[in-house]
């Protein structure tokens, strides 16, 4: 049987949107779409289902709402110019920030029936819903025909006021015209027909002054004035939140682009030396540049083992082979005691037992460094108290920056979120230690909350058909210079390639964010994913980067706060010699000539630094040909 010939559809690009994927509701972000307990899928004790989904784009109800409101769209802006195509005219994407979503009602196991709409299935109830309106979860749109006076006031009032638009959320009160009888033709310039449906068009009105609306009954001369309506004001502008100035040098080179991957007190996947070259797991106990202008680093790294080892520390050149450890998921263990008991943690292993040869064979070094580094993760360690203030019994103590899993954080730099869409990050303003007194008469110890303050950002594009001349995007001088850069460096490659631009858009300010909802640092995808992120603009799957781990996947505890440490090396217990210290700064060990500070914070070292010691362990995690190029392999579930 001959396939049947696809029919064509002219897109229609929507050029503006209101949409926000994440609102500000009393100084707490909110996601603007249905809540987790909305998304759960789990079926209750009678085997029903009740929840929502997100739809994809190529889904047919999604392509069923697009292709209805690209018609309605070009009907209205097209007129009987463009007749021809009316059917033919599908919207490319809902405006930024909108998501359908589909909500699932079945009955109880086996007593589901098919629904009788045109997307069928076995549920009861399958109705979609349109999020992303900028006041909230509860302002959805239900229906293309719902939506439309929306989509047409985004696509045609150029003034961007909330009282021009008629669609039901914006003009709850709109007054509706008196219909005359028998009705008179339709024009396509007053209404739009859709499948039996009507719908206004948007009312040009000033911004101030009062409203009145013709009825086609009326006398012409005597227009009927509407009744004063609440006004629907449009979202105020968001204002950035200024950056927190740097309060040493470490948290300065740390705000820069492209000076360190690693940072002293962090857990990092290093490429040790010896006969065959393995990846290891170490602390960064001390860092300095080598020479000026140069793009490579040295570091000092502290290997991670068992309690009673004391392997030397290593030196690694350049960060070309440091890794963050969110980079990489573990690898299994050696040991297959250890791969028996996949839940035991660092201090519950009986290493003697393991050397002895009762828990088969394995390499103590490589499974002493996963478990110490799994062991770090679920940790953190608040460091720099700026100032306390007393609060009702309790303390609420001000911080300059956190060790937060494996990673250093500062004060004024982004972090990626687990809340909202799981892309956003966090441009860090407070980090707040809130302590509570304990209840008199109980022997419970105060209860501790970490709360970082500051301004949350979305990943957004514009289209850009022109490279010479790029849409106008906000560029806000409280985004980090790292962020800028790395945009930058983006566009380079996105604009010419996909005709698209993409910015940092402001999402909510001044947003509180628990602790346990951070995911970890954000890395520029410019440094650390650059092969990845060139091959995924030329398949065109995007332009936002690669997948991370987040703090938690390693041990499956995932948004947990952790146990909190008084000092970064308590963390590392035995897992590390005693003695082992951490030095801030950039200066180099004694042996190595002492640098010069140069302008613009860069470094010299008058000769490079010479190799010290390794442990020659053969099959220490050897990642083949773990580069930039090849890190999907041992990636997963990260953006940026």
């Amino acid at each position: 049987m001959a396939q049947q010939p696809l029919t064509q559809f002219w897109p229609i690009f929507p050029l503006k949107s209101d949409g926000q994927d994440v609102v500000n509701q009393k100084g707490t972000p909110l996601r603007n779409g249905p809540t987790q307990e909305q998304l759960d899928r789990t079926p209750n004790e009678q085997g029903q289902s009740d929840y929502y989904r997100l739809l994809d784009k190529d889904e047919p109800k999604h392509i069923d709402w697009r292709k209805k409101l690209g018609g309605m769209l070009l009907r209205e802006i097209g007129a009987k110019a463009h007749e021809e195509k009316w059917q033919q005219c599908i919207l490319y994407d809902f405006p930024e920030g909108y998501r359908l979503y589909e909500h699932i009602k079945s009955k109880a196991n086996g007593e589901s029936k098919a629904a009788k709409n045109h997307s069928g299935g076995g549920h009861d109830r399958q109705d979609a819903y349109l999020y992303g309106y900028p006041k909230g979860p509860r302002k959805r749109f239900r229906s293309p025909v719902d939506f439309f006076p929306h989509l047409l006031w985004l696509s045609t009032d150029e003034t961007s006021d909330y009282q021009n638009c008629t669609c039901r959320i914006c003009s709850p009160n709109q007054i509706e015209v008196e219909k005359p009888a028998p009705p008179p033709a339709a024009s396509p310039l007053s209404t739009t027909s859709f499948r039996g449906s009507t719908t206004p068009l948007p009312i040009r009105r000033p911004s101030t002054g009062p409203t009145t609306i013709q009825s086609p009954l009326s006398n012409p001369q005597a227009p009927v004035p509407a009744p004063s309506a609440p006004q629907i004001k449009p979202p105020p502008r968001l204002e950035p939140t200024p950056l927190p100035q740097p309060r040493s040098l470490d948290q300065q080179i740390d705000g820069q682009y492209a000076k360190f991957m690693a940072r002293v007190g962090e857990v990092v996947w290093f490429l040790r030396k010896g006969p065959s070259e393995a990846y290891g797991l170490g602390l960064v106990v001390r860092r300095w540049m080598t020479k000026a202008g140069s793009v490579d680093r040295t570091y000092l790294i502290q290997p991670l083992s068992y309690p009673t080892a004391t392997p030397a520390q290593e030196l690694v050149e350049t960060d070309q082979k440091v890794k963050p450890w969110l980079a990489w998921s573990c690898p299994g263990f050696t040991f297959p005691y250890l791969q028996q008991n996949p839940t035991l943690r660092y201090e519950q292993v009986d290493w003697n037992m393991l050397f002895s040869g009762e828990g088969g064979q394995g390499i103590p070094e490589v499974d002493a460094s996963i478990l110490s580094a799994k062991a770090v993760d679920l940790t953190y360690t608040l460091f720099e108290r700026l100032k306390t203030i007393s609060n009702n019994g309790g303390e609420e103590r001000q911080w300059n920056g956190v060790f937060y899993g494996a990673e250093k954080i500062w004060r004024g730099e982004p972090v990626r979120l687990r809340i909202g869409p799981g892309t956003d990050i966090l441009v860090i303003s407070e980090i707040t230690e809130k302590v509570y007194p304990r209840p008199p008469g109980q022997a419970t110890t105060n209860s501790v909350k970490v709360e970082l303050r500051g301004d949350i950002y979305s990943y957004a594009t514009v289209p850009a058909p022109n490279p010479n001349a790029l849409p106008d995007v906000p560029m806000y001088n409280h985004i980090p210079i790292r962020m800028r850069e790395d945009m930058q460096w983006r566009n380079n490659i996105l604009v010419p390639s996909t005709l698209t631009l993409a910015y940092w858009k402001l999402a909510a300010t001044n947003a509180r964010i628990d602790l346990e909802d951070v995911k970890g640092r954000w890395y520029e995808t410019s440094l650390l994913f650059e092969g990845l992120f060139k091959t995924s603009v030329k398949n065109k799957e995007g332009g936002n980067g690669m997948w991370m781990n987040s703090r938690g996947d390693a041990t499956g505890m995932g948004r947990e706060p952790g146990i909190q440490h008084t000092s970064r090396l308590l963390a590392f217990g035995n897992a590390v010699p005693k003695g082992t210290q951490l030095t801030d700064g950039l200066d180099p060990p004694s042996h190595h000539p002492k640098p010069e500070v140069q302008a613009g914070l860069e470094l010299n070292i008058a000769t490079p630094a010479a190799d010290i010691g390794f442990l020659d362990v053969d099959d220490f995690m050897n990642f083949d040909a773990a580069d930039d190029a090849n890190m999907a392999t041992f990636s997963e579930n990260f953006h940026y």
